[in-house]
């Protein structure tokens, strides 16, 4: 019996949109979930591998002591610098891309997904982009709770690192509103996750 691979959701949203509650909605379902930022950590803290190695050639400046990249400089180093962010992303996309296709290529389910903030950055092979959308007054003040220590402007440059709001909703497949309770969370993922599974089963 051939295997069929499963079908990709993309699930993304700017930072502190909630895009992180929803995947541990979907996860709670079964469905099988990767956080495709947490894979860009895993690999530019890895010293040894190519594309941290090609960080460092780039943004020595940028580096901790053992080769990896140093923590704190996404918001130090390379949120005032649009240029310099475009580059990071452009090293890192290869990298996590292929780790994101291996991870799902060894799953077993009707359909998987990808939570990453990035994702509309690239182009992916998605099935479907589903947007957690809120205010970016919410998405601000979420962020602030989570680091009480940065200030106002560390929370705007963090959020003008990423896509315009109206891109990512002018991209989106399905849009989801993240202004309610967890329950609220947690209605709308199911009724996601069964259309999901009837659309690819």
């Amino acid at each position: 019996m051939s295997f069929t691979p499963p079908k990709i959701l993309v699930l993304t949203g700017g930072i502190g949109s909630g895009k992180s509650t929803f995947a541990r909605a979907f996860e709670a379902l079964g469905v099988p979930c990767i956080d495709a930022d947490a894979l860009a950590r895993t690999v530019h803290q890895d010293p040894a591998h190519p594309a941290t190695m090609q960080i460092a050639r780039a943004f020595p400046h940028a580096m901790a002591p053992d080769g990896s990249l140093a923590r704190g400089t996404l918001r130090s180093v390379f949120a005032p610098d649009p240029a310099a962010n475009e580059t990071l992303k452009r090293i890192l996309r290869p990298a996590v891309l292929a780790l994101a296709n291996d991870w799902t290529r060894s799953q077993q389910a009707t359909y998987v997904v990808w939570e990453s903030a990035l994702a509309m950055d690239q182009a992916l092979p998605a099935a479907r982009v589903l947007v957690v959308d809120t205010s970016d007054q919410n998405r601000a003040a979420r962020i602030a709770l989570r680091n009480p220590d940065w200030s106002g402007a560390q929370v705007a440059s963090i959020i003008a690192m990423q896509l315009p709001r109206a891109d990512y909703l002018a991209r989106a497949d399905d849009v989801v509103e993240n202004d309610g309770t967890l329950d609220d969370v947690r209605a709308l993922t199911l009724q996601l996750h069964h259309r999901y599974t009837d659309l690819w089963s």
